[in-house]
């Protein structure tokens, strides 16, 4: 199986998502021999990191939760043909079709409403929030599984989505 992971998050410097897929990569380096992997990194890890055999290392050196991110991903990741990708994080490119895997951590962003969250002036941070619904939207709707950290994520996801709960997965961090 070809498997796609978007590691752009890789490591410390992005808290807790960025622990969360260090540690996942790597402990699937070390247990999977069997499965081709490709793993997308920034620049600062593709250059200092690296993997077993079965493992496909692609710089894709740009942020999340930008227009390149929406629109030059979705390409890159058409182009290894993976059978699955798994998004550690809820920004999946709206344009990508594929078969995939999310992580959702939390859902802190649908219980805060207003701008308390936010140092953004008020009308952009509101045309911000609105890309942040759609992303998330996608993220659950359209994957194939979900992955979520504890029972209380899964029922707040499957209460708010109406999804099955059979989609929904509780893999402890």
């Amino acid at each position: 199986m070809k498997i796609l992971i978007d590691a752009r998050m890789y490591g410390p410097e992005h808290t807790g998502n960025g622990v969360y897929t260090m540690n996942l990569v790597e402990n699937l380096a070390k247990i999977d021999t069997k499965n081709e992997y490709i793993i997308l990194l920034r620049r600062d890890k593709f250059n200092t990191l690296s993997f077993p055999p079965n493992w496909k290392k692609v710089e894709t050196d740009f942020r999340h939760y930008t227009f390149t991110e929406q629109f030059k991903l979705p390409f890159i990741i058409s182009k290894f043909k993976p059978d699955i990708v798994h998004f550690p994080h809820f920004n999946v490119p709206l344009l990508y079709f594929g078969k995939y895997i999310v992580t959702i951590h939390d859902l802190i962003m649908h219980k805060s409403k207003g701008g308390e969250a936010t140092v953004r002036p008020f009308p952009i941070y509101q045309i911000w929030r609105l890309g942040y619904y759609l992303s998330f939207a996608k993220a659950v709707l359209g994957s194939a599984k979900i992955v979520v950290p504890s029972n209380s994520i899964k029922k707040e996801l499957i209460d708010f989505y109406k999804i099955d709960e059979k989609k929904v997965e509780v893999i402890y961090e």
